[in-house]
């Protein structure tokens, strides 16, 4: 809204004559949901404004968006006062003012410093060796010329820091097509170039982020948790202590936080949700892209609650979590990442069949379901389905269990993404409803058989807690059978 409010300001003062034409077009293309340009035009001949050039008319108001947005962003971060400098600097250079233009320079150069834009420097240097050949002599000239080898090292190394990265995260995301012998190898040769045999070769703050980083995804893909979480409360270290990073970076300083709160809740720490607390405090402070910095805060941070909570059994803040998540969806209005949000809602609704409340769970199931594909994240959504199968087992809507389940499993027997033990849940269900007239002594045995098959698996399940979910479920499955059995 902001934007929007200095948008008007700035068309006012950077149009004449036709500035109503365009903040009535605006204000056309802001308040529609599908453009079309016979409506928009009919709709401001009717406000008595000429619209036979609308293509052109489009194209000059987003020129005019462009502008205003510079303008009203050009002070928001480091890199944009730098930037905002260097037009300045170039001005002041053509009209023969270079020692204006070096005192802009050296302000430039503090700000780049800070901020480690080694590409912005390079252009400063550039600028301050034409500014000091014309003002200062040649030798000056050559001594700022000389410091570009400097960033330009800078730069080699933070690039090559950055592919070694990527490579890593390529191989973890990937890691299912190798066996876990070729994940090492691979892993030992990214881990074997210079830049990463000591933190000492890694030559900038920039490139230390990526160093941590490429060492936690291979301690996650060596299964060792306890030094993936080292080098990534080390990272978070670093970014704190940084003047500059969470400013200037807002959604990779989230990122690697929210990392950091996908392993920590699984260590004994108080500081869990001390952590949550600096996100929560770091969305209110950020001054650009507040809105998309408050959506994944919130989504990402009550991700993590939820987990937190069904780790350590804690169901009545788990209720007391769900219930503020759903009083505060309205800041769900953005898109975000399926990837994330689908393993929001699932656990969610997890947290809802933990409790009981199996009608609430089906709407959440039912809806992400239908509002997410499979491929935005497979192993939530098979066991989004497969959730689905239990809500409908407690709700007694038998029939539609056995479908259900067979459906799931067919699913299943292509992707094979379920462990055994969900592959045995789906089976006993099968069982269960398939007895015309089941007493609670023959379901009590088959829920008593699966927990034995459960305590002697050794699947290693995609989720940490999700194991222990099965287990809870099923334990109280038995509970409930054998108090209904002194009973039958």
């Amino acid at each position: 809204m902001s934007e929007k409010r200095y948008f008007k300001i700035f068309s006012e003062r950077h149009t004449i004559g036709a500035q109503n034409k365009y903040v009535a077009l605006f204000d056309e293309l802001d308040k529609i949901e599908n453009e079309n340009d016979s409506e928009i035009k009919r709709n401001l001949t009717a406000i008595g404004i000429n619209a036979d050039f609308l293509s052109a008319d489009k194209n000059y108001l987003y020129q005019l968006i462009l502008r205003s947005l510079n303008e009203f962003h050009n002070s928001k971060t480091f890199n944009l006062q730098v930037k905002d400098l260097l037009l300045s600097i170039e001005i002041l250079f053509h009209k023969g003012l270079y020692h204006e233009s070096l005192k802009l320079i050296n302000k430039a150069e503090l700000l780049a410093d800070e901020c480690e834009n080694f590409q912005l420097m390079i252009d400063i240097l550039t600028w301050k060796k034409k500014c000091s050949g014309y003002s200062l002599g040649l030798k000056k000239a050559a001594e700022a010329n000389l410091q570009i080898d400097k960033y330009i090292a800078l730069l080699n190394n933070l690039k090559r820091t950055t592919d070694l990265y990527y490579e890593s995260n390529l191989l973890q995301t990937e890691n299912e097509k190798y066996t876990y012998a070729d994940i090492q190898k691979k892993y030992a040769e990214i881990l074997n170039q210079p830049e990463l045999k000591s933190e000492k070769n890694v030559l900038s703050f920039s490139a230390k982020i990526f160093y941590h980083l490429i060492y936690s995804n291979y301690y996650v893909a060596v299964e060792d948790k306890r030094k993936e979480y080292d080098h990534l409360q080390k990272l978070v270290d670093v970014l704190n202590a940084s003047k500059t990073y969470a400013a200037e970076n807002p959604l990779d300083y989230i990122s690697i936080y929210n990392r950091l709160l996908s392993i920590k809740k699984f260590f004994p720490s108080n500081a869990f949700f001390d952590d949550i607390k600096v996100l929560n405090d770091f969305a209110k402070e950020v001054t650009i892209r507040k809105e998309v910095v408050l959506q994944r805060v919130f989504v990402h941070t009550n991700t993590h609650e939820l987990e937190y909570y069904l780790i350590n059994n804690r169901f009545r803040q788990a209720l007391a979590k769900t219930t503020s998540i759903d009083k505060e969806h309205y800041k769900l209005s953005m898109d975000m990442e399926p990837y994330h949000m689908i393993y929001f809602f699932y656990l969610q609704a997890v947290t809802l069949v933990y409790l009981g409340q199996f009608h609430k769970s089906l709407k959440i199931v039912n809806k992400s379901l239908q509002d997410f594909t499979f491929d935005a994240r497979p192993q939530v959504y098979l066991r989004l389905e497969l959730l689905n199968v239990i809500i409908h087992y407690e709700l007694k809507n038998y029939t539609l269990v056995k479908s259900l389940a067979k459906q799931v499993l067919k699913k299943n027997s292509v992707t094979r993404i379920f462990s055994t033990t969900e592959e045995n849940i789906l089976a006993v269900f099968i069982k269960i409803v398939s007895l015309k007239h089941s007493t609670q002594k023959e379901e009590l045995v088959y829920w008593q058989k699966l927990m034995q098959t459960i305590n002697s698996s050794k699947d290693k399940l995609f989720i940490n807690i999700l194991n222990e979910n099965y287990v809870k479920w099923v334990s109280a499955k038995i509970k409930r059978k054998l108090v209904c059995d002194l009973y039958e």
